[in-house]
């Protein structure tokens, strides 16, 4: 797995999103596009995904990612800025409807759990190597029940703790 994504971030010239969607592709979109295929046949359902067609997944790859992403919090910047510019009503490229399941995660880390979760980044920030430290950092501030910050930094800070990784770093 770390050689995966060691090739994943070479391979996208040290851009950090880039990388990330690399690593992505390369290992959940196939498991998740196989469970998806077998709960739909199970309901005797034939499923399309057409934003996953590679002609345009390799467009949407190539893109700047200002294009793609400028407030982490609204999603679907391309989708939303074509359904206002094709004229749709607010309704459609303003909707904030669909928020999804909130993990109770967040508010635990936040609250009964903080100062353990503090504990476990600070230890990793004492020997971390400057890329991770604005990562774990992050996860120091305390954020809302959508906020992955802080979960993203405490698994950031076992990989690192691991032995294994701290003597590779």
């Amino acid at each position: 797995m770390r050689d995966l994504v060691a090739d994943a971030m070479a391979r996208a010239g040290g851009d950090l999103a880039r990388g990330l969607t690399l690593a992505d592709l390369a290992t959940a979109w196939r498991p998740l596009v196989m469970t998806s295929d077998k709960l739909a046949s199970a309901y005797a359902l034939e499923r399309r995904s057409p934003y996953l067609a590679r002609d345009l997944v390799e467009l949407s790859y190539r893109l700047p990612v200002d294009h793609k992403i400028t407030d982490p919090a609204q999603g679907k910047r391309i989708l939303r800025d074509a359904a206002k510019a094709l004229g749709l009503p607010r309704e459609v490229w303003a909707s904030r409807d669909k928020l999804g399941f909130a993990s109770p995660v967040p508010a635990w880390l936040n609250g009964d759990l903080a100062e353990w979760a503090d504990a476990q980044i600070n230890t990793a920030l004492t020997d971390a190597p400057a890329g991770f430290r604005p990562l774990l950092e992050g996860g120091l501030a305390r954020g809302g029940r959508f906020d992955r910050a802080r979960m993203q930094a405490l698994m950031a800070a076992a990989w690192f703790c691991d032995q294994t990784v701290r003597a590779a770093a």
